[in-house]
């Protein structure tokens, strides 16, 4: 109880803090927050033009996700792992590392979202080069069909100009804008 505490605190202050460095500019949509707000399960997609996407969302979040993340990030020895388990032990989600040559990734999300959660899916599985949402995989319709659930989209424009975290970026700390 007293962890979960501190992670609430952390995630209070942490928040604003780094949505800011970030230069993160967070508009909710009322349907979205709504689907949030109402503890129900449900799936969130958004196009990916970054590394730093994922980190945004879940920042921006009122509530925990389940991210569906590619093993090599999730699992690998590098940076990215490290940070991804250091928001996860903070409080801002969970990561579920997704493989395309296996199942169980998925099926994790779906079980996931039958004990009532909410995930949280790169449908592309890629990062964009154009900035645009480019064609969905085949797994969250997999996910929303086997689930019944409903998927709400998420909008990130900005990301994609970041020569740090982006493929194709130019500007060095770029205005981001998340639409959750």
């Amino acid at each position: 109880m007293h962890i979960r505490r501190l992670q609430s605190g952390f995630r209070y202050v942490l928040r604003p803090v780094l949505l800011r460095i970030f230069r993160v500019r967070v508009t909710y949509k009322a349907s979205t927050k709504a689907v949030l707000s109402s503890g129900e399960p449900c799936i969130l997609v958004c196009n990916h033009v970054s590394l730093l996407d994922g980190v945004i969302v879940a920042l921006a979040s009122p509530v925990p996700l389940a991210f569906a993340v590619d093993t090599e990030y999730s699992r690998g020895a590098g940076a990215a792992a490290r940070f991804l388990k250091t928001l996860a032990w903070l409080g801002f989600g969970k990561v579920i590392s997704i493989d395309a040559t296996a199942p169980f990734g998925i099926r994790t999300l779906l079980t996931e979202l039958k004990q009532g959660g909410r995930v949280m899916v790169f449908p592309e599985g890629c990062i964009s080069e154009s900035g645009q949402r480019g064609v969905d995989q085949p797994g969250v319709k997999w996910l929303a069909d086997r689930s019944g659930i409903a998927v709400a989209e998420l909008e990130i424009r900005g990301a994609e100009h970041s020569r740090l975290f982006a493929k194709r970026g130019s500007a060095i700390w770029p205005q981001i804008r998340l639409f959750f």
